[in-house]
């Protein structure tokens, strides 16, 4: 019985688009500032926490990467947005941050050292979750942390599968660094 709320505790939430209803908009209405950009990923990042440790202290660790997967699940494949979502890479992290600490502070370290290197958000994006699963293999915290990560990595890389064909017709636009001392208005 408490797997099945962890189930649908976690999916739901996940699912719940929160990020959209923090900046006041309609999902149509998707070009994003600085700032806004950093409330989307905080946002998530709590989300992927809060449920997972809502599963660990449920269902242990069994129960954490069950609230890890589905809240993934969830921000990917929002019942409340038609089954549509995002990438779900933030919720992921933020999920992984409390099923393994020191593999997400590696994650970060790959993902700006790829956007810095290839300035496109997807490869890093890619690039990221290759290194998550082969790095996970050595600092998995737990086996139940291990299978977290292979079956969020497998989602992720689904999920971006549509984008291989914008990169490889160059139709992909590159990310443009601008200055970050600049002040926003």
């Amino acid at each position: 019985m408490k797997f099945l709320i962890i189930m649908v505790a976690a999916y739901l939430t996940g699912a719940l688009p929160l990020h959209l209803w923090a900046l006041g908009r309609s999902p149509s209405h998707f070009t994003l500032h600085r700032r806004e950009i950093f409330l989307v990923i905080v946002v998530d990042l709590v989300k992927g926490m809060a449920v997972t440790l809502f599963g660990l202290a449920l269902g242990g660790w069994p129960g954490a990467c069950l609230a890890a997967i589905l809240v993934v699940v969830g921000s990917m494949y929002s019942v409340f947005l038609g089954f549509r979502g995002g990438y779900g890479l933030s919720v992921a992290a933020g999920a992984l941050l409390i099923l393994s600490p020191m593999l997400i502070l590696f994650g970060i370290i790959v993902y700006v050292i790829s956007l810095l290197a290839t300035r496109y958000l997807f490869i890093s994006t890619l690039l990221t979750t290759i290194a998550m699963i082969l790095l996970g293999l050595v600092l998995a915290t737990h086996f139940y942390a291990l299978v977290a990560i292979l079956i969020v990595g497998g989602l992720i890389f689904l999920r971006t599968k549509p984008k291989w064909r914008r990169v490889r017709r160059k139709i992909e636009p590159p990310y443009r660094f601008k200055n970050p001392f600049r002040r926003i208005n």
